[in-house]
């Protein structure tokens, strides 16, 4: 049987990379999904190759910053599915900057990265409330736990969203929410793909590089299907009994 069954998800930056491959994977697994995104071409062609091939899905353009556009997000996600019984706060931004970061630049990433996964919560967390309960999967990240060169911005947000998911686990408890969080290590997004081709590298090359996919104990970098099945994992009742919970899927990176 599949394990989102009738289940509605709402998938922030579910246009392409991680995003997308989880609304791709929860609608197999019978769920419908509203991609939330900025990103209208992508975001719109995922939801349709999601129906084409028999699934739900629907695309609002929102900018999780914009928490007038979260609010018609999620009111356009109740009138076309009914409920809310999951939320992946999985949009981000990636402003990599050391203690130089200007207040624009923190501003940007905050908004974004911080600020977003709380309004979007806000928000969605009252119908997850009325469907009886459900599951909230934050993206943290490896960069949550430990120090990289010149990620001064990016690892202050994912760390962030560590501790928000213990605090937002705690809070929400007796509503039947478990909140947990996702942590992948280096993943072939579109962002990585590009800045490994910048340094003169395809996948292969990436992946044996010892500063990329071989900085980890499986000595390549994760395809986003991977950490998809992860997402599904924390959002389904596979993992009842598991909230506050930080899954790192980073190849044995953070072990080392």
């Amino acid at each position: 049987m599949p394990r989102l069954l009738n289940k509605v998800a709402v998938v922030t930056g579910g246009a392409d990379g991680i995003g997308k491959a989880t609304c791709e994977l929860f609608a197999a697994e019978g769920c419908a999904v509203v991609i939330a995104d900025v990103n209208v071409t992508l975001g719109s062609a995922v939801a349709a190759e999601i129906i084409a091939r028999g699934g739900r899905a629907l695309f609002v353009e929102t900018n999780v910053a914009d928490e007038a556009q979260i609010i018609q997000m999620v009111a356009r996600a109740v009138a076309a599915f009914g409920k809310i019984n999951i939320l992946v706060n999985n949009a981000a931004v990636f402003v990599l900057k050391g203690i130089d970061a200007t207040v624009e630049e923190w501003r940007q990433i905050l908004d974004v990265n911080v600020v977003g996964v709380s309004l979007v919560s806000k928000h969605v967390v009252p119908e997850i409330r009325k469907a009886g309960g459900g599951a909230i999967v934050n993206l943290g990240s490896i960069s949550s736990f430990i120090a990289q060169p010149q990620f001064v911005t990016y690892n202050a947000t994912k760390a962030a969203i560590a501790t928000m998911t213990r605090c937002m686990a705690l809070d929400l408890a007796p509503d039947k929410i478990r909140v947990n969080a996702v942590c992948p290590g280096t993943v072939w997004t579109q962002i990585v793909e590009r800045l490994t081709r910048e340094k003169g590298m395809d996948r292969q090359a990436a992946d044996a590089d010892p500063a990329w996919g071989g900085a980890c104990m499986l000595k390549r970098l994760a395809d986003t299907s991977e950490i998809a099945k992860a997402i599904l994992f924390l959002a389904s009742d596979d993992a009842s009994y598991i909230t506050a919970a930080h899954l790192m899927v980073d190849g044995g990176y953070t072990a080392v």
